[in-house]
């Protein structure tokens, strides 16, 4: 069980900075196979005291644009916030970045006198977010497998300061599935987006009875011989989510572990035996607990765990839990944050219903569902349908729910996910890190964005 902390903030002297060593994992395609360039024109910052015809070549990069040339400072410092690293807040300090990368977390008093200053004001700078069960944003899908929904839909997220992502398809025909994964490609490399380092496939291997919003018509066994069909595009895919009882879920819990993709369960009516039988295969992670799980039933006497029960007690799998406060109530919360602390990920599970107001209708796959009470609902209102908040919307509500400290929710949002997914270079601010930050007010609204050390 999770051992209670303290809520206060402290303020402490920079962790030693120790150079990034990367991960024993099966890693995959750095960058992700939907990785882009980001057309961006960040804002010149010249250095103290010089004038723009003193920078030299070794500090600025000139890019052409048109006719036009637009001056990239390529080292500086990010200074003005409270900056949240490794379960501490930091003041008084500056992030170097350099290239795009994170070079050093310092004391602004020992900063070098001629790097460049880029004051972003108050609040508090994190890593940026990552969410890693996402269906869409402003009234757009990924499903939808069109490429300028998807564009929407993720500048929706990067500018709530969601910086990776893994787009999220829910079940529905092998067809529309393919569709959705091959559109990730057509995306304009012009337009800024999160990070892609692959898609999420929640579904189609599902049980009826936990189907909750998931389309009925779409659910299927693995042992069908769909699979490889799906797995055709495997470089596309970072993690399948699948109910482990299933015929053929132990086969195909080897195949996804044998191509380095994250083998996940969900949507499953099965009994802790069918969860740990895709364990010793490689599964690894849960999702959303407590929506669409089994749990313990009677046979005559005899109690079966199911899925919740499983998840709650396991001591390695990673698991993910939507914050909406609309999902869960906050004792089921803070259950699942004192039995998994740290391998407990914050997820959005966010729909088209994202950034649209109660009363709106959206549409996912085939089905149509209602933004109602801050959330979203089946028609008949039987069960949700995913959640309408964004990732960032979620901090103060499950800080306030779980009573912990900004560093230890920011932690839910970043680095846990990134465990989750196996991602590399992300979710901290340290040295060898990705230069990608979200800047929070005091109300813990988001502000600002920087991906690769580029400002939105």
């Amino acid at each position: 069980m999770q051992t209670r902390v303290s809520t206060s903030t402290k303020t402490v002297n920079p962790p030693r900075v120790s150079r990034h060593t990367s991960c024993d994992y099966a890693a995959k395609t750095r960058g992700g196979p939907f990785s882009s360039s980001y057309g961006q024109s960040p804002s010149l910052i010249w250095k103290r005291g010089q004038q723009p015809s003193e920078l030299s070549n070794d500090n600025i990069v000139l890019p052409n644009v048109g006719d036009v040339k637009i001056l990239i400072i390529s080292r500086e410092a990010v200074v003005g916030p409270e900056i949240v690293v490794d379960g501490a807040i930091l003041s008084n300090h500056a992030i170097v970045v350099e290239q795009g990368m994170i070079q050093a977390v310092v004391s602004v008093q020992d900063l070098a006198h001629d790097i460049s200053i880029r004051n972003v004001g108050p609040g508090f700078l994190t890593a940026g977010l990552i969410d890693i069960h996402t269906h869409g944003a402003g009234g757009h899908s990924f499903s939808e497998g069109d490429s300028e929904a998807s564009q929407i839909a993720l500048t929706t997220m990067l500018r709530a300061g969601i910086t990776t992502v893994l787009p999220t398809l829910e079940s529905g025909p092998i067809e529309k599935l393919t569709k959705g994964l091959l559109a990730f490609d057509a995306l304009d490399p012009k337009v800024a987006t999160p990070r892609l380092p692959g898609a999420h496939l929640e579904g189609p291997y599902f049980s009826q009875q936990q189907r909750g919003a998931q389309d009925p018509d779409a659910l299927r066994d693995p042992s069908d011989g769909s699979v490889s069909r799906l797995l055709e595009l495997s470089d596309k895919i970072r993690m399948m989510s699948f109910a482990p009882e299933l015929p053929g879920a132990v086969e195909l819990t080897r195949r996804l572990c044998s191509l380095g993709i994250i083998a996940a369960a969900g949507h499953s009516d099965g009994r802790d035996e069918d969860l740990l039988a895709c364990q010793r295969e490689g599964l690894s992670h849960v999702i959303h607990i407590y929506s669409g799980q089994s749990s313990t039933i009677r046979i005559g006497p005899w109690r079966r765990p199911g899925m919740l029960e499983a998840t709650l007690a396991s001591e390695d799998l990673t698991v993910e839990m939507i914050g909406d406060g609309k999902h869960l109530p906050t004792t089921l919360m803070k259950l699942a944050y004192r039995c998994l602390g740290e391998r407990l990920s914050l997820v959005s599970d966010s729909t088209p219903g994202a950034g649209i107001p109660d009363g709106s209708n959206y549409r996912m796959g085939e089905r149509q569902f209602l933004v109602e009470n801050g959330v979203g609902v089946t028609m008949d209102r039987s069960a949700f349908a995913g959640s309408t908040t964004l990732l960032s919307q979620m901090i103060p509500i499950t800080m306030q729910a779980l009573q912990i400290t900004l560093p230890e929710v920011i932690a839910m949002a970043t680095t846990a996910p990134a465990k989750a997914a196996r991602l590399e270079r992300v979710g901290r601010i340290s040295e060898g890190y990705h230069a990608d930050f979200a800047l929070f007010d005091r109300q813990l609204n988001v502000q600002a964005v920087a991906l690769g050390g580029v400002w939105q």
